[in-house]
């Protein structure tokens, strides 16, 4: 029987994490009001607090017909690499490549505790071993973390959890480590989001900010450029759920300041001060339904500078002045995805994905921001079938993505575009606990 061996570092600093966890709830509870004689509970049960563990084991493996623009070793796949051509003509990128992983395995801590302040109080602590950045894979990062508390129609999430455009009520049902990036949203984010529910329908609105998925700009991805502003993320939801039928529309504004000083095109490299930003906005319909067997998802994004949600987009410099100042523009795209899944034991899936780049809402000076301002289109092909036994599911997934590669115009638009395609065959196991 095989088994599963965590570095000892990793598995000290769980320990330690938990170890903490652990005395500081209990220290809480323990010295509510030291000036009261009163016997102290002789565990977290008789203090109200319950805490459970959940996660599972992840393998995967892949093979590629040719290099991806992808992260964490190529598992989060996005899209194909643009031909690279030697004076032979020969594409360096067309070379087939694989890869095995079990970076993704994952566990995660819930706790439940006593009221506060009227409210159901729960929190999630979540950390997987894929790291923060590709230079620290089997680095141990934190996904989620955050506390939720809940009266009868309001709930109130600090911490970090995923954006509200990944909107977790109609998520795709596939394979890949990339839930349908880049065509769906796939970041997590320190926020403070608040949910009204009346009846069937649900009302979110959301204060975001930036940390591991950031937006990108002359220093390359940071949330700096957010920060900078003193204005966080804002996003406002509408949900509903009817019997088999779930349906949402988003809106969401977002404003970055690229640059605090001018790029030395004055004398001896002198810099000035700038405060010029950029405003984007993206909006959102979602749906799904689910009756048996069967379940169909599908989501529209119209949105502008979405780099950070690993979806095509971003912005350019549209005009440099004499003295270094730059204005920016942003750039549009449309994104589209249906998902089907039908089975229970024994799932079969397809996930269907498209994105359209519709260029930038002025003409273009200077340098693009973001990702995919080469690329005209994308479209993704993804079928996949699923078995499960107990705990344990075995996963296999066929996912052609195609890129067309070409020139941008004045206006940001992609001319004499050619298509590359990328066929990865993946199969996955997960043990569940």
């Amino acid at each position: 029987m095989s088994s599963i061996i965590i570095p000892k570092t990793m598995l000290h600093r769980f320990i330690l994490l938990f170890s903490i966890l652990l005395c500081v709830a209990q220290h809480a509870v323990a010295s509510d009001d030291l000036t009261v004689e009163s016997e102290a509970p002789d565990s977290l049960e008789d203090a109200g607090f319950s805490i459970s563990f959940q996660g599972f084991v992840k393998t995967d493996y892949w093979v590629d017909s040719r290099t991806v623009v992808a992260a964490r070793e190529d598992l989060f796949l996005l899209y194909p690499s643009r031909e690279r051509l030697d004076e032979k003509g020969r594409d360096i990128h067309g070379d087939p490549v694989f890869n095995f992983s079990a970076i993704t395995s994952r566990v995660a801590t819930h706790i439940t505790g006593p009221d506060a302040f009227g409210a159901k109080v729960s929190g999630v602590i979540e950390a997987d071993f894929s790291g923060v950045t590709d230079a620290d894979i089997n680095g141990f990062r934190l996904r989620h973390a955050y506390l939720n508390l809940s009266w009868e129609r309001w709930d109130l999430l600090l911490g970090q959890w995923w954006h509200p455009m990944f909107s977790a009520a109609v998520l795709p049902d596939v394979v890949s480590l990339n839930t349908g990036a880049p065509f769906q949203p796939f970041i997590r984010n320190p926020q403070a989001s608040l949910t009204y529910h009346h009846g069937q329908s649900s009302w979110i609105i959301s204060m975001i900010g930036q940390r591991d998925n950031a937006s990108d700009g002359p220093h390359g991805a940071s949330p700096d450029y957010l920060r900078h502003t003193t204005i966080p993320n804002f996003h406002l939801q509408w949900t509903r759920n009817h019997q088999h039928l779930t349906t949402g529309l988003a809106a969401d504004y977002k404003v970055i300041r690229p640059r605090m000083e001018t790029e030395g095109v004055l004398e001896d490299d002198a810099s000035l001060y700038t405060d010029e930003q950029i405003a984007t906005y993206a909006f959102m319909a979602f749906g799904g339904f689910s009756r048996g067997k069967l379940n169909l998802k599908a989501k529209t994004i119209y949105g502008q500078n979405l780099s950070e949600h690993l979806m095509l987009g971003g912005y350019a410099e549209k005009e440099i002045d004499d003295d270094g100042f730059v204005r920016y523009t942003p750039l549009n795209h449309l994104s589209s995805w249906f998902n089907m899944v039908y089975g229970e034991r024994l799932r079969g899936g397809l996930y269907l994905g498209y994105a359209r780049n519709l260029g930038a809402s002025d003409d273009v000076e200077g340098r693009y921001y973001g990702r995919g301002s080469d690329i005209a289109y994308l479209y993704r092909i993804s079928p996949s079938l699923r078995f499960a036994s107990g705990n344990v599911e075995l996963c296999a997934e066929l996912e052609y993505t195609a890129a067309a590669y070409g020139e941008t115009d004045r206006r940001g638009r992609v001319k004499d575009y050619q298509e590359v395609g990328n066929t990865r065959l993946l199969f996955t196991a997960f043990y569940y606990f």
